[in-house]
């Protein structure tokens, strides 16, 4: 029998941890309690929800790392992760920086 190696290991448990995102409402990249943000509504807003829920740890790794993935992209900015409660869905939710989006936690 193959054993898994510490690399699988940590994507199947990042797997798992994004099933259940919609039960524990936790980031799967570093546990923190994801908050309930208020979707701004404007003509330009590409989801229907009234809000989504959001892991602004800016000590997060998925977030840390998105400003190396992006500038290697010739963009400026990262990414939060976002999960849509509507859908079930987790996403990236691109920022320019580490303020950006804080305004809309509906919970403090």
């Amino acid at each position: 029998m193959q054993q898994l190696t510490e690399e699988q290991k940590r994507k199947a448990e990042l797997k798992l941890k994004k099933f259940k995102v919609k039960d524990t409402l936790c980031c799967p990249y570093c546990d923190t309690k994801l908050k309930k943000w208020m979707v701004p509504q404007t003509p330009f807003t590409m989801w229907p929800n009234e809000f989504m829920y959001v892991c602004f740890n800016d000590e997060c790794r998925y977030f840390k790392k998105g400003w190396d993935v992006l500038a290697g992209q010739g963009m400026p900015g990262t990414y939060r992760f976002m999960f849509n409660p509507e859908t079930g869905s987790c996403l990236s939710a691109p920022v320019l920086n580490q303020n950006a989006m804080k305004d809309g936690i509906a919970e403090k």
